[in-house]
């Protein structure tokens, strides 16, 4: 009797995890997958003023951050904020132009200037003196990303009750 329950177990112990396996792939393919809804596309604006942000390369310091907005008026406003052994925060006023994919900055009566090309995406990629995307030894890329911000909403003003007015 022993000989043959360690027989059944042996069986039991191989057959279990087979007829699981099985088990699984018959429910898995019976499964029905329903198309997903078509979304609307994501729309950007097309406009370049607005609200532009990241890192910028820096050879005096160990990070160099920018928020730059660029206005409707083609004036700019940077506020550059660097790392170095404290942390310098300076505001730079300039203007900028656009020619094809290319924006001009011009800052600080035209001291600075800094070239970017338009991304697909709504970003601006900060180019080099010859006219390179700029990448670091990393490979990563200076890389403006515009931060869009939803519109604000106006809050709905109660009426006054009549013996107020």
């Amino acid at each position: 009797m022993k000989i043959l329950n360690s027989k059944v177990c042996s069986f039991l112990k191989i057959v279990t995890p087979v007829a699981m396996v099985a088990l699984f792939a018959t429910a898995c393919s019976e499964e029905k997958t329903e198309p997903l809804p078509d979304l609307p596309p994501v729309e950007l604006p097309k406009e370049l003023p607005g609200l532009y942000s990241g890192r910028m390369p820096c050879d005096d310091c160990t990070t160099k951050m920018i928020r730059m907005n660029l206005n409707e008026d083609m004036s700019v406003v940077v506020v550059q904020t660097k790392i170095q052994d404290t942390l310098t925060t300076d505001t730079l006023k300039g203007t900028y132009e656009v020619t094809d994919s290319t924006v001009k900055v011009s800052l600080s009566d035209n001291s600075i200037h800094w070239n970017y090309k338009r991304g697909s995406m709504g970003s601006l990629s900060y180019l080099t003196s010859n006219g390179a995307v700029y990448e670091d030894e990393n490979g990563m890329r200076a890389d403006l990303i515009r931060i869009f911000k939803s519109p604000v909403k106006k809050a709905k003003t109660e009426a006054k009750p009549e013996s107020e007015k």
